[in-house]
């Protein structure tokens, strides 16, 4: 679906996860070092990796996306977080390789405020789950993490996509809005 919907350029990026609101369980990406998952489309449930709030491997057959310290750090913050997503859109990586807060106003579409971009950290850093949660613990539930990617939360998955697919309207709007003011200003100035 990361795919399909152009969230993952190559099928082979990005991940998301799930948690049990009930039980806490948390049911994250397998890594596709190690299963049939060759490309998200392929992904099985049984790859999953299944986990509780103190990150005990519950499942022997699976290992977890290099992402998944990420994964629970913003649940264990968000308490509210039923579904975390990681893509790689094209219009939200553009800001994260700029490493640059995306100005919600500018869309003028009625949204205030930033999406929010954090310091980088190499893919796989326990730090990127620390500052990706920190910035969701703000209020926020998308955020950029700095020359990688993007995040967003929600109830369910489906939320989050919904909320994925937006960001990418938005940052794709927000970029051709910011390269026009520059480009105008410099013809009046």
């Amino acid at each position: 679906l990361l795919n399909i919907r152009g969230l993952s350029q190559s099928g082979e990026s990005g991940d998301c996860s799930v948690r049990d609101l009930d039980t806490g369980l948390m049911y994250i990406s397998g890594s596709p070092e190690w299963c049939f998952q060759k490309n998200l489309l392929d992904a099985r449930g049984w790859e999953r990796w299944v986990s509780n709030s103190e990150t005990e491997d519950l499942v022997p057959w699976s290992s977890p996306t290099v992402e998944h310290p990420m994964h629970i750090a913003i649940y264990n913050r968000r308490e509210d977080v039923g579904a975390v997503l990681h893509t790689h859109g094209v219009w939200s990586s553009v800001f994260a390789v700029l490493r640059m807060d995306v100005p919600l106003d500018k869309a003028n579409e009625g949204y205030t405020g930033i999406i929010p971009c954090t310091d980088f950290f190499p893919a796989g850093d326990d730090r990127i789950g620390e500052v990706v949660a920190e910035a969701l613990g703000q209020g926020y539930d998308w955020a950029l993490m700095a020359n990688h990617g993007a995040v967003t939360v929600g109830a369910t998955l489906d939320e989050a996509f919904e909320k994925a697919m937006l960001m990418e309207h938005l940052c794709e709007k927000i970029y051709f809005t910011l390269l026009a003011e520059k480009n105008l200003g410099m013809l009046f100035a």
